[in-house]
């Protein structure tokens, strides 16, 4: 049966990338509409899906051709590793806030709200039934038929406090609160000045991202996993994957040196050549 939350659950803060005050606000979702955006901006709701994609310059955007919302891909990656199927989400700002730059906060959040399914309404699945693969120099994908939904992920960067990070991984909403959600965002201290010329980053400081300078790691706290920059790939290539609408299934899916852009055409390569029964 398809889920999504019993009760509304609301989350403030500040947004990552444009640093402006921001509130989102979970709400149950009777039909079978997936993940959409409602504001009052909005002359009516913005499904969160490939079709609506506006940009992907360190993070997802979606927009309906007038209103873009910036930076969907953490909030998305909670629900869709909750395996909640439809929600609505009331947002106040141009993008949901920062919080700890995890996904944490949000799953924390539609956990509280409770998770319920809807009777008579039964999960449709993509389904992949052949190794489908996609690459360009040295970024690559595939996707093959398994038991179950698995990840292998690797990032590698050519900086000696990051290097080649390999990670495996099973998906399940125990495994996705325990080893993904908490992973935060990261960059690097030398491309601070030109993100914030650019327009990001402005909302980003140590409360809410790991800065990677050229001999030490700032992180609140510290690290939260030794492999924390591969974890958190895997956190944003979950929410772009959700873009493509519905959950997978059965499907072993590796990613080498992913990145937004390149998740969001291998979510369009998976939605082409998946079954949706």
């Amino acid at each position: 049966m398809r889920t999504t939350i019993k009760a509304p659950a609301t989350i403030d803060g500040i947004g990552l990338h444009k640093g402006k005050p921001s509130r989102v606000t979970f709400l149950p979702a009777e039909g079978a509409t997936g993940f959409r955006f409602i504001s009052a901006a909005f002359p009516e709701p913005l499904p969160a899906r490939l079709d609506r994609v506006a940009g992907t310059a360190r993070g997802t955007n979606i927009s309906d051709g007038k209103n873009t919302i910036y930076t969907v891909e953490h909030l998305l990656s909670a629900a869709a590793g909750l395996g909640i199927d439809d929600l609505d989400i009331e947002i106040s700002g141009e993008e949901p806030p920062a919080a700890d730059g995890s996904a944490l906060p949000f799953a924390s959040a539609l956990l509280k709200a409770g998770l319920r399914e809807k009777p008579g309404q039964e999960r449709a699945y993509l389904n992949i039934t052949e190794k489908i693969g996609m690459a360009k120099g040295d970024i690559r994908y595939s996707a093959g038929p398994a038991r179950g939904v698995s990840f292998k992920l690797i990032y590698d960067y050519p900086h000696a406090l990051v290097g080649r990070q390999v990670l495996e991984l099973t998906l399940t909403p125990e495994e996705y609160l325990a080893g993904v959600a908490p992973a935060r965002t990261f960059g690097f201290s030398h491309e601070i000045e030109a993100l914030k010329a650019a327009g990001l980053a402005l909302g980003g400081s140590l409360e809410n991202a790991i800065v990677i300078g050229e001999k030490e790691i700032m992180a609140k706290d510290g690290l939260r996993f030794p492999d924390e920059f591969a974890r958190h790939k895997l956190l944003d290539l979950i929410g772009d994957l959700a873009l493509a609408g519905l959950p997978l299934r059965d499907v072993h899916i590796e990613a080498e040196r992913p990145g937004h852009a390149a998740n969001v055409n291998f979510a369009k390569l998976l939605s082409e050549k998946g079954l949706k029964p």
